[in-house]
């Protein structure tokens, strides 16, 4: 999942650039608060130079004080500049953090459905808070370090060939040896770093799923099981590391030798009195060698920089693919106002992807305006299929859904969806207040009054007002603090207050206890008013009162007629009934 065609490094990182436009300014003042400091790196050893060739003495008395005042003001020069430019660069860093992760958590609420089941939770949050941090670091870091250490460079070079053209260019010999030394290991740690990252996801999934599942894990004893998983996990992990570190790390080592041969080269070449006009001096031949030293320091942070870049690259290119996964398929142009008529199916088949079998093969059904239809058969029969068809989670391989007689592809996912509520088994509340759940998706256009009115017609409100801050009451992740029953009711709340005109009720009350049931099944009823109803159901005794009972097995309807018919007809429902009983 999230592959995305292989693009060259400058592609990648012309794209990742983009990010930066919109701070171009902050960067420009970074840029020249490098120069800046990049143009005063050859006064030290300019100052040495004066000092050596006059032994230490001088006749203009206003040197002894001048040339002291002249270092610390150049060092402060210095400090002003480097803090100024490291200020810019960290608001560029978090902004571009900010930004990518904003455009990848939008990204993420529109991929289709079929991703989430692909893709863990875990891997999801690794790629929106690792990733991203790591992409930022090859954005800034790197051009700072590039930038800075390169004008650096270029105005020691410019001191050295000021100083000493033929020595100059000596030194500059080393330089391809630099480059084929870069690109050498730049691969190698690329594809290390890929590794890397996919090991931290997995990581992070064992962590996810360690957290979720803590119940589980502490009823059946999985403890051992998991923790030789986490080891195994961060052991692949370690390892990974290491894969990337041992290039990262040779980097440096060679490059330190390969300028260890250029220092050597111009000491024989002044020892042995065959030198330029540097060595025309004692200042002249150290501050040469002070600024070739000097040299070192801006070669080996470009040299050691290609790790980083290397990983914010594998970073790029994980967080590009997500970035163009294709969203949610958009084909439709036409609004659905309200739904007035009848929902049909016409030869439906649906296949999931990468399964053999069909989950729905050539289904008709017709579903009325205001009809309560039930859905009940064994698992894998195709209710739940049927069920995410309607609000277009998956599209149909074969066939129709019409709604009022339009093909659902032709309407927009927010005029379908927006007439849609939706209440499962599997409650799904926010961590946030009791007023915020029930209003949610809606707090823009519902009063408090209307949050109300809802919480009493779903009769959650005899429970929401005895808590300490009734409707400001906070939650807990998923509903933590409330209880199965109060859960249930509380989506009921969520579902009248949008007051969609199609309801699909998936297992609703399939986990409650027989008095939270009655409850729910009062809130239910209340909420099934008026409304075109899907209901899904391993319970039939919560489904005895339905207009239209459809018996579905291996994706087919079997068997079609209200309850009492059904009984009498001693077929696939009537069995199911017995069981039951």
């Amino acid at each position: 999942m999230f592959s995305s065609p292989a693009l060259s490094s400058r592609a990648i990182y012309a794209r990742l650039l983009n990010y930066l436009r919109p701070y171009w300014k902050a960067f420009a003042l970074a840029v020249l608060g490098m120069v800046a400091i990049a143009a005063t790196e050859p006064a030290f050893p300019a100052i040495m130079k004066y000092l050596l060739d006059n032994g230490f003495k001088t006749e203009d008395a206003r040197m002894v004080w001048l040339i002291p005042s002249g270092i610390v003001l150049l060092f402060l020069v210095r400090g002003v500049f480097t803090f100024c430019t490291s200020y810019l660069m960290t608001w560029i860093s978090t902004r571009l953090i900010t930004d990518l992760r904003r455009e990848m958590f939008a990204k993420i609420l529109v991929l289709p459905t079929q991703v989430y089941h692909e893709q863990s939770a875990g891997k999801l949050i690794s790629r929106l808070i690792y990733d991203v941090t790591l992409i930022t670091e090859a954005a800034t870091t790197v051009l700072v370090t590039i930038i800075r250490e390169s004008l650096t460079a270029v105005a020691l070079i410019a001191y050295l060939l000021y100083l000493d053209w033929k020595l100059t260019l000596i030194t500059l010999a080393i330089g391809p040896l630099f480059a084929f030394i870069v690109k050498a290991f730049s691969q190698r740690i690329r594809a290390a770093s890929r590794g890397t990252l996919e090991a931290i996801r997995l990581v992070s999934h064992a962590i996810e799923e360690s957290v979720l599942a803590h119940k589980v894990i502490k009823i059946f004893g999985g403890q051992p099981q998991q923790r030789e998983r986490f080891r195994l996990d961060t052991e692949r992990l370690r390892r990974a590391m290491m894969r990337e570190a041992i290039p990262a790390a040779a980097i440096t080592p060679i490059t330190h030798m390969a300028a260890s041969v250029a220092v050597a080269i111009i000491t024989y070449l002044a020892l042995s009195q065959t030198t330029g006009q540097a060595g025309s001096s004692p200042g002249g031949f150290v501050s040469f060698i002070t600024a070739m030293l000097m040299l070192i320091a801006p070669i080996k942070k470009l040299t050691s920089v290609n790790s980083i870049l290397q990983r914010g690259l594998a970073a790029c290119e994980s967080v590009f693919a997500l970035l163009d996964t294709p969203s949610e398929e958009e084909s439709g142009k036409l609004e659905l106002t309200h739904v007035t008529d009848s929902i049909d199916f016409e030869h439906v088949s649906f296949t999931y992807p990468g399964a053999e079998r069909m989950a729905l093969e050539d289904l008709n059904l017709s579903i009325k305006a205001g009809q309560t239809v039930a859905l009940v058969g064994a698992s894998g029969g195709g209710k739940t299929t049927i069920s995410a068809l309607i609000p277009r989670f998956y599209r149909v391989s074969s066939g129709q859904i019409r709604i009022d007689g339009i093909d659902i592809n032709d309407l927009t996912l927010n005029s379908l969806r927006h007439n849609i509520s939706l209440v499962s088994q599997d409650i799904v509340l926010f961590n946030s207040t009791i007023e915020a759940n029930i209003a949610f998706g809606a707090r823009d256009t519902c009063t408090r009054d209307d949050v109300i009115q809802a919480a009493r017609a779903a009769n959650a409100w005899e429970f929401i007002e005895q808590l300490p801050e009734g409707l400001d009451t906070l939650i807990g992740e998923n509903g933590a603090r409330l209880s199965g029953g109060q859960r249930q009711r509380i989506a009921i709340s969520r579902a009248l207050l949008k007051n969609a005109p199609i309801l699909i009720l998936d297992e609703a009350t399939s986990a409650l206890d027989t008095e939270s049931e009655r409850q729910v099944q009062a809130a239910l009823a209340t909420l099934m008013k008026n409304r075109t109803t899907l209901v899904i159901a391993h319970r039939l005794s919560t489904i005895e009162r339905a207009d239209l009972i459809l018996v579905l097995d291996q994706g087919r309807i079997v068997e079609t007629g209200k309850h009492a018919e059904l009984v009498r007809a001693n077929g696939y429902y009537a069995n199911l009934c017995r069981l039951q009983t």
